[in-house]
């Protein structure tokens, strides 16, 4: 896995009012017995917490199934899998037996690979920007990333995403070996994007065209804010 670089003057934007993200996977856990997993990550992209249970348990049991819709209330959640993460969000709800309507989880959803294509595509923004200004001002220099991302193009999947962001597979029973690597993925996307952002800081006029830093690609930052207010009745 490639470290994620530290960068200060996005840290405050990073600390926003909703709790942060969350990742849900289902499969086979110890002993290959089928396993709900959920991981928390802040907005700064670090790991806060993860619990697994036993799938029979949170299918079946009305107190475990709300203990883990707990886990993702309020939180954007990473929509790597859509269809199956829809249909296991669905099962909570419906064991849980939770008076909400149908789909209430859509809002909070984002999708990794198009928080990569988002970054890129700004990156693009800015370098056409800044190459602008350097024809009337030989003094401006070209900008340069620590990560160089590949054209987004090049990002079809959550696949070939882990492969670009080098996160490598865990160790660990079939669950972990899944969702730990989604949740590393999530912290190299936060650490990129805020390279990215920083460069308004550093250059005025790119901040006078496109405006103040974002802390996070916009479809992730909207299911962020969208999860903040949507509190179940568990």
């Amino acid at each position: 896995m490639t470290d994620p670089i530290t960068v200060d003057p996005l840290e405050e934007l990073t600390a926003l009012w909703a709790p942060g993200s969350a990742v849900l996977c289902v499969g086979a856990g110890d002993l290959g017995v089928e396993s709900v997993a959920t991981w928390h990550v802040s907005p700064a992209g670090d790991p806060t917490g993860a619990w697994i249970y036993p799938a029979s348990e949170v299918f079946g049991s009305q107190d475990a199934a709300r203990r883990v819709l707990s886990f993702v209330e309020r939180r954007a959640i990473a929509a790597v899998h859509p269809q199956n993460l829809q249909e296991w969000l669905d099962r909570l709800t419906t064991t849980a037996k939770v008076n909400v309507e149908d789909g209430w989880w859509k809002g909070q959803l984002f999708s990794p690979v198009d928080a990569f294509r988002e970054t890129a595509r700004r990156r693009q923004q800015y370098v056409v920007t800044v190459e602008a200004a350097r024809e009337n001002s030989k003094t401006i220099t070209p900008l340069e990333w620590t990560h160089d991302l590949p054209d987004d193009a090049e990002v079809q999947d959550y696949s070939s995403l882990q492969r670009i962001a080098r996160i490598s597979s865990a160790p660990g029973t079939p669950v972990v070996s899944e969702i730990l690597p989604i949740a590393r993925t999530l912290r190299w996307l936060v650490s990129i994007w805020a390279e990215t952002e920083q460069v308004k800081n550093r250059r005025r006029y790119v901040r006078a065209e496109h405006g103040d830093p974002d802390p996070l690609p916009p479809q992730w930052l909207a299911a962020v804010q969208s999860a903040s207010t949507n509190r179940l009745p568990l």
